[in-house]
């Protein structure tokens, strides 16, 4: 705010004048090194990445070369140039950036020498016009690939071939640093290789991507089985958003790849899917355990009517750690809806709800019961846990039922 109030004069508008130009030059940077700067960012192993200190003196470097080039391509960063396409000094830079790194006498990037692999980042520099040229067209290509879009991205990766035996790969691991979902580039492979079979993509130059999606379905499978209820409803969420993200790398594989039962990777896949949906039934099952813990009940005479699994215990205050284990699981069965039925285990998680709420529902009955009379139990602790009853069935069903839940306990209360 100080900054933005300042005026003409005075230090706080020099400041205010410096961080502009810095905020400008790297909007120019970015657009001019544009095929790089995602790789430039922290990402998986075995994928291509430079530290992020690479941008910045490379940026130093050529502006200290090519001056009136840096100029030159500063002018054209607008939306106005930028809409007619990308201008050629873009491109002109790249390869001058790309030099510079290979000539072991040229000062001027010897900056950036010391801190990544020249020749790597030269080859990502020099195949800048044909990822650049891919970009726009990125998203089409991965979401509603064409029989001329595949003829385009064929054409570009023969192109990156035409540089060197290994730049095709590396153009498509450009391409995936530009993507949401780096996964998806499995598309565009499909498209280059028209569908190949597995058999034939596990020996291939281009095999380690496959590779790299396997080993993050790996991944997911032990993070469902391993994470903990103890650290809430973040990490619940988080195990299923994994299993979710499996589900569709499975589906992915399978439409862009012609994958053999008894393929190396066909044998792999289905392993992998068994093995997921083993996990998910193992940590939903779990979730009847951790309610009861969270929504403690008192056992009843013989008398009781048959099924009861007991009244609602109201003689202690709720237990923050056991509701946190709670929300954990319940959060992880709610978020599952996004791909259990998909995935094979719909009807378990359907199974293990209908559970949760048989247990649920007399409960909130219950402990309204003692709510309203003060009959069975402590009224004030009868409304904290109804509370928490609501918050748990809003996972099991919906908000519009916790919300009702909280106001029957509202009516309660005020009676």
């Amino acid at each position: 705010m100080a900054l933005s109030s300042a005026g003409a004069t005075g230090s706080l508008a020099a400041v205010r004048g410096l961080v502009e130009d810095e905020t400008a030059q790297r909007f120019i940077r970015n657009n001019i090194l544009g095929p790089i700067v995602p790789l430039c960012a922290k990402r998986r192993e075995g994928q291509i990445q430079f530290p992020s200190a690479v941008l910045p003196r490379l940026w130093r470097a050529l502006r200290a070369v090519s001056p009136s080039r840096v100029e030159e391509a500063a002018a054209k960063c607008n939306p106005w140039d930028l809409e007619q396409g990308v201008p050629d000094v873009f491109d002109d830079l790249c390869r001058a950036a790309a030099a510079g790194l290979r000539d072991p006498e040229n000062a001027a990037f010897d900056s950036v020498r010391s801190i990544c692999d020249p020749e790597q980042l030269a080859m990502c520099l020099q195949l800048s016009a044909i990822t650049r040229s891919c970009l726009p067209k990125l998203s089409e290509w991965v979401s509603r690939m064409s029989d001329e879009r595949a003829a385009a991205a064929r054409l570009a990766y023969r192109d990156a071939c035409r540089i060197s035996d290994d730049a095709g790969p590396l153009m498509l691991d450009i391409l995936s640093a530009h993507l949401p979902d780096d996964w998806r580039i499995l598309r565009v492979i499909s498209a280059v290789m028209d569908r190949p079979s597995d058999r034939y993509l596990a020996s291939s130059e281009v095999k380690a991507f496959g590779e790299r999606v396997l080993a993050e379905i790996d991944a997911a499978i032990v993070q469902v089985e391993t994470f903990n209820f103890s650290d809430g409803e973040r990490a619940g969420r988080a195990a299923a958003q994994a299993a979710h993200k499996v589900q569709l790398q499975i589906a992915e594989f399978q439409q862009s790849v012609d994958v053999a039962k008894d393929g190396p990777w066909g044998k792999r896949l289905a392993r992998h899917k068994q093995a997921m949906a083993k996990a998910c039934e193992q940590r939903m099952d779990q979730a009847d355990r951790t309610l009861e813990a969270a929504l403690p009940l008192r056992s009843l005479s013989m008398l009781s009517k048959k099924g009861s699994k007991g009244a609602a215990k109201l003689t202690d205050e709720p237990d923050e750690a056991m509701i946190r284990r709670a929300q954990s699981a319940l959060a992880f069965i709610a978020e599952l809806r996004a791909c259990a039925d998909k995935a094979g285990y719909g009807s378990s998680r359907n199974k293990v709800l209908e559970k949760l709420n048989s247990r649920l529902d007399p409960y909130i009955e219950d402990v309204l019961h003692v709510a309203r009379t003060g009959d069975g139990g402590d009224a004030g602790l009868a409304v904290k846990y109804l509370d928490i009853a609501a918050g748990f069935i809003a996972y099991t069903r919906d908000d519009k039922t916790a919300e009702i839940v909280r106001r029957r306990a509202a009516a309660a209360i005020a009676a």
